[in-house]
């Protein structure tokens, strides 16, 4: 089963402008975790499990709940509250749950 985490960022961009950065800068540390773009809406980015062989892996983790949606929120001042939250595998879990993993790709800072 896949194991839950969230992790909160603050950015000082809009977030429009933070949602659009972060839609490439992420790009590398999602797939770090097994996960890729698959949905883009207002304030909000959805991951889901890469696409690889065998298939039936990919269906595995879809079934397990394998996912990742990031939130983008206004803040005073023309900030950006990001909430990460979806969950992996065990194995990847420490790796998502680190806020380092994420700032780094957006320059953002930890809440």
């Amino acid at each position: 089963m896949a194991t839950a985490f969230n992790v909160e960022l603050s950015m000082s961009e809009s977030p429009d402008r933070a949602q659009a950065r972060a839609a490439d800068a992420f790009t590398a540390p999602a797939s770090a975790v097994g996960l890729r773009l698959t949905k883009r809406g207002a304030g909000e980015l959805t991951y889901r499990p890469l696409v690889q062989w065998p298939f039936l892996l990919v269906l595995w983790r879809n079934l397990t709940g394998e996912k990742m949606t990031v939130k983008f929120e206004p803040v005073a001042g023309g900030a950006t509250h990001v909430t990460i939250t979806g969950a992996v595998a065990r194995a990847k879990h420490l790796l998502a749950t680190d806020p380092g993993h994420w700032t780094d790709a957006l320059d953002g800072s930890a809440v």
